[in-house]
């Protein structure tokens, strides 16, 4: 099958959805946090249990992503004995039709590593940082 486009509609003739251009720019931006400048999506300390994510812009399976402001995101409690690592990532979700930060919460052991990301039909996660949580943290 032959496909071409993007004409403009003359008597709705022609219907794209957004499916159709995400799968245009996929062929010309690859996944990835833009490089705008250092700061750009950067994971940073908030208060207490909580991570900040700066401003910034991402591409994911060819849809934008943009966060126009500082957001605080709250990590789960932490572990009384031993420490775990969890993981700030952007989530592409083909089912909710939206791109939005999250952290995945680690398993607490002596020897913690991050969470593994998902990468399905549905769900694409780019990390952003991993984020060490100590034992007892408050």
């Amino acid at each position: 099958m032959e496909k071409s486009g993007f004409f403009n509609s003359t008597g709705s003739d022609r219907m794209y959805d957004a499916s159709d251009f995400a799968g245009y720019f996929s062929k010309l931006v690859s996944n990835g946090i833009f490089y705008t400048n250092a700061d750009n999506l950067r994971v940073t300390p908030g208060g207490g249990l909580s991570v900040n994510i700066l401003a910034g812009s991402a591409w994911i399976n060819g849809y934008a992503y943009e966060n126009t402001e500082t957001r605080n995101l709250t990590l789960a409690a932490a572990d009384g004995v031993n420490p775990r690592v969890d993981r700030a990532v952007i989530r592409w979700d083909a089912v909710a039709r939206q791109i939005s930060a999250a952290v995945l919460t680690g398993t607490a052991e002596a020897s913690p590593s991050a969470p593994s990301l998902t990468r399905s039909d549905n769900i694409y996660e780019l990390a952003l940082a991993d984020i060490a949580v100590a034992a007892g943290a408050v």
